[in-house]
């Protein structure tokens, strides 16, 4: 069985529209990462994190692959 691995950056899909977290007006720049990514900001306030994460479901799912994707995709296809 032959495998593939991939590094790549944080950001490789930014080319199909979905944010970042730390570009300018990335995901950390609208909210602190204790708020949002973390069991204390859970605690304190369960709806904020479910809409964060609801608004990134939405989001991710009104996308189409980018380019590195897809070409990922072509290679994994080759093995």
């Amino acid at each position: 069985m032959k495998r593939m691995v991939v590094f790549s950056g944080a950001g490789l899909s930014a080319e199909s529209g979905i944010p970042t977290f730390r570009d300018s007006n990335g995901l950390w720049e609208n909210h602190k990462v204790e708020d949002v990514a973390h069991p204390d900001g859970w605690k304190a306030d369960p709806q904020l994190v479910l809409n964060f994460y609801n608004e990134r479901h939405a989001n991710v799912s009104a996308t189409e692959p980018g380019l590195a994707t897809t070409g990922m995709r072509q290679l994994e296809k080759q093995l």
